[in-house]
C-alpha cells in the first residue's frame, strides 16, 4: 500500500499530532507500506526518516502556501492509494477533486476552534462546546464551512476519543474512535524517584493547554511547600507569555523550561517528578496521561473533553475543573500530603494502561486505510 501522509506538523515539531506520526509511520513501512510526507517545514529540517518528506515554507503567505501545499498533495496524491490526512484537511480535500483518491483523517480536535482561539477571532472563554452552537462573525463562519467541506469529503475520519467523535458528528459526520496509545519501552526501568515537591507537564506551549493554570498552581502550592517547582517540557507559541507570568508570580527560579525533548528524555523526566500536571481547556486524548501512567507518576488533570475517558477521578488521577489553579493546587497538596495516595493512584493507572496498546493501535490503522482500499 502506498500511502500519502498530510499534516500541518511533523516531527521535529511539538505537539501530539507530530508525535503520534513520528512513532505510527515506522511501523507501518516495517509492515510493507510505502509512505510519503506533505507537510509544513523550513529548509534544515531533519530528512532522514526512512520515507520522504516533503515541507512547505510557511514564510509565504497563506494563500500561496495554501496553493503550494495543494500541489504537492496533487503531485504525491497521484503516486499514492491512499490518503491519511493528520487534521489538515483542505489541501487534500481540493487535490482530491480530481484525484479521487480515498481518504483517511485522523481529527484530534476541533480545528476551527482552536485557530479562532489562537487569533483571538472568539472570545479567550469561549470553550470548544460552546462555540459549536455560538453566534459567529462572517470569517468563523467561512472557516467552519471549509472545516465541513474536507471533513465530509473524508472517506472514513479516525478520532481518539467519544469527546471528538461527538464534536464530529454534531457536523455530521461518522467517526471510528481508535484510542491513543504509547509505545511503553521508554518508561520501561526508570530509576525511583527520591522523593520531593517536583510537578512536570509535558505540552505544547498554546492556550489551550492551560500551561498558565499549572503556573498559578504552582504559586499557591509554594506558600506551603517553598520549595515546590515546576518544569514544562515543550515548545510552542505561547512560551515568551509563560516565561513573563513566571516573572510577574517572582516563579523564574522555580519553573524550567525545557523545550522540546525527545521521548526517552520526557520518560526520564516524567519518572523523575512527583506529580505531573495537566491544566487543558480541552483535548482530544491527552497522551499526557498515558505517559505519567506509564511512568508512574500520579496525574492532576483538568475535567475537559477526553480526558475523563482516561483518567478517573480518584481512581487513577485527580481530575479537577478548568481554569482553577486554586483546586488544582488543592489536588497537588493532597498528592504531597498522602504519599499512599499517589500510590493507590499510579497502581490502577498501570492497570488502565491495557486497554491502550500500542501495537493495537497500529493493527488498527493498518486496518482502516487497507479497508478503504478493499471499498
Amino acid at each position: 500500500m502506498k500511502i500519502c501522509v498530510v499534516s500541518g506538523t511533523f516531527h521535529p515539531e511539538p505537539g501530539g499530532p507530530p508525535t503520534f506520526l513520528y512513532h505510527l509511520l515506522p511501523d507501518l513501512v516495517r509492515r510493507g507500506h510505502l509512505v510519503e510526507v506533505i507537510t509544513y517545514g523550513e529548509p534544515g529540517s531533519p530528512a532522514d526518516y526512512g520515507y520522504a518528506v516533503t515541507r512547505i515554507s510557511r514564510r509565504q503567505p497563506i494563500p500561496f502556501r495554501l496553493l503550494a501545499f495543494t500541489r504537492a498533495a496533487f503531485s504525491a496524491g497521484r503516486r499514492a492509494d491512499v490518503f491519511f490526512v493528520s487534521d489538515y484537511g483542505l489541501p487534500v480535500a481540493l487535490a482530491n477533486l480530481g484525484l479521487r483518491k480515498p481518504v483517511v483523517m485522523r481529527l484530534v480536535a476541533d480545528f476551527a476552534w482552536e485557530f479562532c482561539q489562537l487569533h483571538g477571532w472568539i472570545p479567550e472563554t469561549q470553550t470548544v462546546e460552546a462555540f459549536q452552537t455560538a453566534k459567529h462573525s462572517l470569517r468563523v463562519r467561512l472557516l467552519r464551512q471549509a472545516q465541513a467541506f474536507y471533513t465530509r469529503a473524508a472517506s472514513r475520519i479516525i478520532v481518539p476519543s467519544e469527546h471528538v467523535a461527538r464534536l464530529v458528528r454534531a457536523g455530521g459526520g461518522t467517526p471510528q474512535v481508535i484510542y491513543n496509545a504509547i509505545d511503553g519501552k521508554p518508561f520501561a526501568d526508570l530509576p525511583p524517584r527520591t522523593g520531593g515537591f517536583t510537578l512536570i507537564t509535558v505540552a505544547r506551549l498554546a492556550p489551550v493547554k492551560g500551561v498558565d493554570v499549572a503556573i498559578r498552581a504552582l504559586a499557591q502550592v509554594r506558600r506551603s511547600h517553598p520549595q515546590a517547582r515546576l518544569i514544562v517540557v515543550g515548545d510552542g507559541p505561547a512560551r515568551n507569555n509563560l516565561e513573563q507570568l513566571c516573572r510577574e508570580l517572582e516563579l523564574d527560579r522555580s519553573v524550567q523550561f525545557t523545550g522540546a525533548l525527545p521521548v526517552d528524555s520526557v520518560a526520564r523526566h516524567l519518572g523523575a517528578a512527583d506529580v505531573g500536571v495537566l491544566g487543558s481547556r480541552t483535548e482530544g486524548l491527552p497522551h499526557l496521561a498515558l505517559e505519567a501512567m506509564a511512568a508512574g507518576t500520579p496525574l492532576v488533570a483538568t475535567r475537559v473533553g477526553g480526558t475523563p475517558e482516561v483518567v478517573a477521578d480518584g481512581v487513577n488521577g485527580l481530575l479537577v475543573p478548568p481554569d482553577d489553579p486554586s483546586a488544582m493546587a488543592q489536588a497537588i497538596l493532597r498528592l504531597f500530603d498522602d504519599p499512599a495516595l499517589g500510590e493507590r493512584l499510579t497502581h490502577a493507572g498501570r492497570a488502565t494502561l491495557e486497554r491502550f496498546s500500542w501495537p493495537r493501535l497500529v493493527d488498527a490503522y493498518e486496518a482502516t486505510l487497507l479497508g478503504v482500499l478493499k471499498r
